[in-house]
């Protein structure tokens, strides 16, 4: 009897995720993109996060995000892109290409989130209706975490962080970006909590992320 009541749980539970899955729905759980924007590897199911330092809730959504990225199958890649939609975000964004530039991103991505979304550190200073990095702040933030302050400093305004910049951008105009956290699968699915299906929910970034996994199976079985 024991067996049996064990078998019975296990079908009600597997029933329970079917209907889970077949309840995500497009318009309430995701968008599918007016045009598919390109992946850097084809070879792979991207996923790619829209984020920026200062926003709590992607302060919040990095555990999660982090536990999900274990589990993550081989043929999927992570990718992220720092949101920019005012002149203290570019600093931001270009902090974040500097550190991944440098290949201290490990060391420097998470104390960037503390000092910005947490302390609210802007490491940019203003001027008039311009933001310009706060270049003592920010050799200060990458030599406390093992990484070579000057140089990031220098970084801040190469070419190859410029095109950076402009790549970021170019990609959430065409992800059609309305805030943050948000997510792209394939560069085809756009997943934001503030879609319908989200709102009023205490578990919206968990579910935001069983409806990646959704459109990741979704996606690998149109590839075949």
């Amino acid at each position: 009897m024991r067996a049996v009541a064990a078998l019975f749980t296990m079908l009600l539970s597997l029933a329970a995720c079917a209907q889970d899955t077949n309840a995500i729905a497009e318009g309430q759980h995701y968008q599918v993109l007016p045009q598919a924007v390109s992946q850097d590897d084809d070879s792979k199911i991207e996923v790619t996060e829209l984020f920026w330092y200062g926003c709590g809730h992607c302060y919040h959504f990095e555990a999660p995000l982090k536990k999900w990225q274990k589990t993550m199958p081989q043929d999927v890649a992570l990718k992220k892109v720092p949101a920019i939609w005012q002149p203290v975000m570019e600093v931001h964004a270009r902090l974040y290409y500097v550190a991944d530039a440098m290949g201290v991103l490990d060391q420097v991505h998470g104390p960037l989130f503390s000092a910005i979304a947490q302390q609210r550190k802007m490491f940019a200073t203003r001027d008039g209706r311009e933001w310009k990095p706060d270049e003592a702040a920010i050799a200060a933030l990458f030599n406390d975490n093992d990484a070579d302050g000057a140089k990031a400093v220098k970084l801040m305004n190469s070419f190859a962080i410029n095109s950076k910049v402009k790549q970021g951008m170019a990609k959430q105009r065409a992800y059609q970006l309305s805030g943050t956290p948000e997510m792209v699968v394939a560069g085809k699915y756009r997943v934001s909590t503030s879609f319908p299906a989200y709102k009023g929910k205490s578990n919206a970034q968990q579910m935001m992320l069983d409806t990646v996994d959704f459109l990741i199976a979704k996606e690998r079985a149109e590839k075949g």
